[in-house]
């Protein structure tokens, strides 16, 4: 048990760091007594030791995983906690991942900490697959100069300078503890990883913010109905209703585009070229991108409308990526029965477009529920499609599934990474919170709290460009990757 101490006292350092918490300079130091139990650790033991921080970081952060199951899963407490308990032990062995690559790659290198927890760190966070996507730096959401390099290397190079910080610190208090030589080269390598950061968001930041002032806008309206999965099953017309009363405050406001959240009209799915859109806004002459089931056949997508001022349906984007054992069950396809057993999840079709959605001139990325939060999703929907990258940015999603723990600020931090990356407004839209404007810095400038019903107006700059980021995608994972990989090839040629 004495074994476990330190990376207990490094997962408990992490989440406090992370978003919920917030305590972000912590994360500059989370990982140092995971790395001091890693110095005699052979490579199996490093897998666990690492495992065991991730298990506890989870544990912290994401207790909301224990409503969902006994919520909507309708599981008993027992159950739940089981559930929880195996959800933080899955997600968690991403860390052990990264142990064990930076004890077997250390172990053939003598590189030192500064290299090799960056390296490990963000080949894991790349490679390993979660159900619940998250990454380190998104921790320092909350310093906006530190993020801004973001458009280079994407959440991967926050999460890299986070750990570059750590291992050298590492570096230094192992010399001062052993007498050996000061690590000048770590120490030097990471305060020009943090004065850089921090120079070029301070430098992009007012560049950034130049431009957005000078660029066409759009008045775009957020509705917010605050009405939950489990009000919508027992009043179906009351979030309709709702917003529509909304949109037809924000028209009176001014709005020339409003944004309903995912599956905001919910009373039947609607059939392609059969809808009249005044119907489904209240009859408000705006334009709006509204949140619906669309069906087709025997096939049922989740998807977002555009509807123009006079009713007119336009372009629809079908959800990509579907959750699963919410929109889906793995399998579901050749035991339909399973579906039986899960009546909360329904068997939905999977969107093949990453079309931008049209309206007037612009065009406007849009995601649904958690593809927010993937970088690889957002990234294929920005691409340039033949008329050019979107506008901006538009997010549908509904979060009342999670509670009152952490996870509604930690899917709006996550998110926000994207407006960074892009270089684009992020317009969130969400049923009972958080919908906000962010800007393209990254910045919260409008948001509707959790629970609450509202509505939120803001002049919305339709930018244009092209990020480093865009082009390049997550090339920190690929470098560490093939690192890994080289030193691999380089000590079999050796032994």
């Amino acid at each position: 048990m004495r074994r476990l101490v330190l990376p207990t006292l490094s997962g408990v350092l992490y989440f406090l760091s992370w978003i919920g918490f917030g305590i972000w300079p912590l994360g500059f130091v989370c990982f140092v007594p995971l790395l001091w139990s890693l110095r005699e650790a052979t490579p199996r033991r490093a897998l666990w030791l690492g495992a065991w921080m991730g298990f506890v970081t989870h544990l912290g952060g994401y207790t909301w995983i224990m409503y969902v199951l006994q919520v909507f899963a309708g599981a008993p407490l027992w159950v739940a906690f089981i559930g929880y308990l195996l959800l933080c032990a899955g997600q968690g062995l991403l860390f052990g991942v990264m142990s064990l690559a930076l004890v077997w790659v250390g172990r053939r290198t003598q590189w030192p900490a500064a290299a090799l927890l960056p390296l490990a760190l963000v080949a894991a966070e790349f490679a390993f697959p979660l159900l619940f996507q998250s990454y380190t730096g998104v921790a320092l959401m909350p310093v906006l100069p530190l993020v801004q390099i973001a458009e280079i290397g994407g959440t991967l190079l926050l999460s890299a300078l986070q750990a570059v910080v750590n291992g050298a610190l590492f570096d230094a208090i192992e010399a001062w503890r052993f007498g050996k030589p000061a690590p000048v080269g770590a120490m030097a390598a990471s305060l020009v990883a943090l004065l850089g950061s921090g120079t070029y968001g301070y430098v992009r930041l007012v560049r950034v913010d130049r431009v957005q002032r000078s660029a066409d806008k759009v008045s775009v309206g957020l509705a917010q109905p605050n009405v939950g999965e489990m009000e919508l099953h027992a009043n179906p017309l009351a979030s309709v209703r709702t917003l529509q009363d909304e949109t037809a405050e924000l028209h009176a406001r001014g709005a020339e585009l409003v944004i309903w959240p995912e599956v905001g009209f919910n009373t039947r799915p609607l059939y392609t070229g059969e809808m009249d859109g005044r119907a489904i806004t209240g009859g408000v002459p705006v334009a709006a991108i509204v949140g619906a089931m669309r069906v087709e056949g025997r096939k049922l997508w989740n998807s977002a409308f555009v509807i123009d001022e006079s009713g007119k349906v336009g372009d629809h984007y079908d959800k990509i990526q579907l959750l699963a054992f919410g929109e889906y069950i793995p399998g579901g396809e050749w035991f339909p029965e399973v579906y039986e057993w899960s009546p909360l999840s329904t068997p939905l079709a999977r969107g093949q477009s990453t079309a931008p959605l049209r309206w007037d001139s612009w065009r406007f990325a849009t995601f649904i529920c958690y593809e927010d939060i993937l970088p690889g999703i957002v990234r294929s929907i920005m691409a340039d499609h033949g008329e050019g990258r979107a506008h901006a940015m538009v997010n549908l999603t509904n979060d009342s599934w999670y509670g009152a723990g952490h996870e509604q600020e930690q899917h709006l931090m996550l998110a926000a990474v994207r407006s960074i990356e892009h270089r684009r407004w992020l317009l969130r839209a969400t049923s009972t919170g958080i919908s906000a404007f962010v800007d393209a810095t990254g910045r919260v400038l409008q948001r509707i709290g959790r629970n609450q019903r509202g509505v939120a107006l803001a002049d919305v700059p339709m930018l244009q460009g092209t990020t480093p980021y865009e082009v390049l995608g997550d090339w920190p994972g690929w470098i560490a990757l093939a690192s890994i990989v080289g030193v691999a090839v380089r000590s079999r040629k050796r032994s």
